[in-house]
């Protein structure tokens, strides 16, 4: 892997759309449309976070989108630049959206991930994803299944990942 970029990772706002809807249509089979996106940013219950260059924050480099509801936090959308991939901005947009649910009494999260998404599957793996069943059909396009994974956010989960990475999530209270 190559070095990690320096990030600041921040809400995402309507004018970040165009680069986001970039990163979209780059990532996904069956890219989101510019309304879904636009919706998410009015959801009460949606944590939406964009990945920015430290050093030229106009350049977004990646998103995530999830839903916080009771103690569970549902990763919808996550996705990074082709030209920044390998580089950990996936995995601290990840971890800084579980951050958030964690500090908002989330004790689980869920995802899907596309069967032949390896990498994104290795990613999730390595920060405490299980799979967890499959989805038949479940991506219209391609007509792939999908892997269920889901993370318990248990005590030692938030002490090796939250607690132990938590320098560059300034300002964040703990969980």
């Amino acid at each position: 892997m190559s070095v990690h970029l320096p990030l600041l990772i921040e809400p995402m706002q309507l004018e970040d759309l165009p680069a986001v809807l970039d990163i979209e249509r780059a990532s996904h089979v069956d890219p989101w449309k510019e309304s879904f996106f636009a919706e998410e940013l009015t959801r009460p219950h949606a944590v939406n976070l964009v990945a920015r260059l430290r050093d030229d924050r106009r350049r977004i480099v990646g998103y995530i989108c999830v839903w916080l509801v009771a103690d569970e936090v549902q990763i919808f959308n996550l996705a990074v630049d082709p030209a920044v991939r390998r580089r950990g901005v996936g995995r601290r947009l990840l971890l800084t959206a579980l951050q958030k649910a964690c500090t908002q009494n989330a004790r689980m999260a869920f995802l899907e991930v596309r069967r032949s998404n390896l990498a994104a599957q290795k990613l999730y793996e390595t920060i405490g994803f299980r799979p967890s069943g499959l989805r038949p059909d479940y991506y219209d396009g391609i007509r792939e299944p999908a892997v269920l994974m889901e993370l318990e956010m248990d005590r030692g989960w938030r002490s090796r990942w939250l607690l132990s990475e938590a320098g560059w999530m300034d300002g964040e209270r703990s969980c």
